[in-house]
């Protein structure tokens, strides 16, 4: 049984009655609601969707005419058909004019089922061809606002459409092959070059490739051009879309990269012969030139090499957006990152020790980051058969930090730690509070493992920059020395209490947040 949502204006119950029993015989669930002034019909009209308006002629609070005009007032498009018992045929016809479906007598409603579902279903016919324009106004305003180059010619090469993009990236007119001044003018994109492209797409097959376009100015653009056949009901290729996609500045990133790679190249050349030198020096010299140096080389490195890896790294991003479905050349890209990244992580790692960096001060939560940082290595320390053990303090005040530095203190003390067994033990990170005096309060943490432990011979050192105790190549003996300026430039202390084989404990005090601080990051300069 279909359902039939009737809106009836009519101010009489028992022709109200009558066209519901009507319309029950015909096999509907009706489901109808009767009003008979114009505020109750603004009031239920958009409440539902209803199939269609049944409406008596002549009311005495209300008529067709206002009822039709309030649904032409409202923007709804439903099936009104007039109902009644006196209307002749200029009321008809006036009826119809303004906008009335059909009109019915309430003496003869033999006609009343199919003229309902005659204009329901004309009703779905409408919106679906608006629904269709729209789609169609969507498509077409998507295609003229692309930011890539879109054309469409046929098998003559005559240009059929072109969204305003395609004469921007190359101010010639779409001539895939013969010569077009940007293919004359590239040696890549020879006769044989040309060939192949149409004997692709003419076989039905997407072409892509990389072009370059030489503008009327002189300037080159390096474009990705893709050409899709499009085909006719038989199946056969009538037309082409192509689209150009301007890489120009991935082309020009990858040529400062290779530039960059070069002096990077030069300047790693240069390390390797200062670190020969400095080796031979007594011990009473190295100690004072390793400091004198480091804060050169960082302030070098820095002005030679951020903005440059910086750059790249930006330059690299977009590239990699841009190929993403090129499987291969993502990868590539990814490989490209990973290696500016680790060398950023170095100059990084050089000006934290020499002279400190920008801050990005947050309020957080110190066991989040530790648990962060513990889920970091899980992987890690499970192969190293190393269990871990959170004991957190269920009430710990939140603190106003650097959340990156934090990070970076709590990765390379796990990091030692795991080192420390390298056939396994157990770790455990501690988190609680303290309270400094009455009112203040503070936070203390600890990571404790079952390693060898450190020798006091070694202890005493263990601040010192460059001192390290693991082997050759394992250490640069810096992380230590860096954990301890990050936690004194959050106010707080950092010790450490070691036995060899009985393992060791690192303490890190750290104040909590005070009143009122905000959850918003703030910037500060650390010196």
């Amino acid at each position: 049984m279909s359902r039939l949502r009737v809106l009836h204006v009519e101010d009489s119950e028992r022709d109200f009655a009558l066209v519901k029993h009507h319309l029950s015989r015909a096999k509907y669930e009706v489901i109808s609601v009767r009003v008979e002034t114009a505020s109750a019909m603004a009031a239920v009209l958009p409440r539902h969707q209803w199939d269609v308006i049944l409406c008596d002629y002549s009311m005495p609070e209300f008529s067709a005419m206002a009822a039709l005009n309030l649904v032409k007032e409202m923007r709804i498009d439903i099936p009104f058909i007039v109902i009644s018992g006196t209307i002749g045929e200029a009321m008809a016809v006036e009826a119809m004019r303004a906008g009335a479906h059909d009109y019915l007598i309430k003496t003869n409603l033999a006609r009343l089922v199919p003229v309902i579902e005659r204009e329901i279903n004309e009703a779905d016919n409408r919106r679906a061809r608006r629904d269709a324009e729209e789609n169609v106004r969507l498509q077409s305003a998507a295609l003229e606002a692309a930011a890539n180059a879109i054309v469409i010619i046929n098998r003559e090469e005559e240009i059929l459409w072109a969204n305003p993009a395609f004469t921007e990236t190359g101010d010639y007119p779409f001539d895939p092959v013969g010569a077009s001044p940007d293919i004359a003018k590239s040696g890549e994109q020879d006769r044989s070059f040309c060939e192949d492209m149409w004997a692709t797409i003419l076989s039905g097959k997407v072409w892509r490739n990389t072009i370059i376009n030489r503008r009327k100015d002189g300037t080159v653009n390096h474009e990705i051009l893709t050409i899709t056949p499009i085909r006719d009901r038989a199946d056969a290729v009538t037309h082409f879309v192509g689209i150009k996609q301007d890489i120009t500045e991935v082309k020009l990133a990858e040529e400062a990269l290779r530039l960059t790679n070069a002096r990077l190249a030069t300047a790693l050349e240069e390390l390797q012969n200062k670190s020969l030198e400095l080796t031979a020096m007594t011990q009473q010299l190295w100690q004072a030139s390793k400091l004198a140096t480091m804060g050169e080389l960082a302030a070098g490195v820095a002005h030679e090499l951020n903005n440059p890896l910086a750059t790249i790294l930006l330059r690299l991003e977009a590239l990699s957006d841009q190929v993403r479905v090129d499987r291969q050349k993502s990868e590539a890209i990814e490989i490209v990152i990973g290696e500016v990244e680790r060398m950023g992580t170095l100059v990084t790692g050089l000006l934290q020790f020499s002279r400190g960096g920008h801050q990005q001060i947050s309020t957080l939560d110190v066991r989040e980051e530790i648990d962060n940082t513990l889920k970091l290595i899980e992987y890690h320390l499970r192969n190293q058969k190393i269990d871990v053990a959170r004991e957190f303090d269920a009430n710990v005040p939140m603190m106003a930090a650097d959340r990156q530095q934090l990070r970076q203190v709590f990765l390379n003390l796990v990091t030692n730690a795991s080192d420390a067994m390298p056939f396994g033990g157990k770790l455990t990170a501690r988190v609680g509070s303290v309270e400094i005096e009455k009112g203040v309060s503070g936070i203390n943490i600890e990571f404790i493992d079952t390693g060898a432990g450190i020798a006091p011979a070694d202890l005493v050192r263990i601040w010192e920059p460059f001192f390290t105790t693991k082997p050759p190549g394992k250490g640069t003996g810096l992380g230590l020395a860096i954990c301890r300026r990050l936690i004194e430039e959050h106010k707080g202390t950092i010790s450490i209490d070691s036995r060899p084989n009985e393992g060791t404990m690192l303490k890190i005090f750290l104040p909590a947040a005070s009143e009122g601080e905000s959850e918003v990051e703030q910037m500060s300069t650390v010196q």
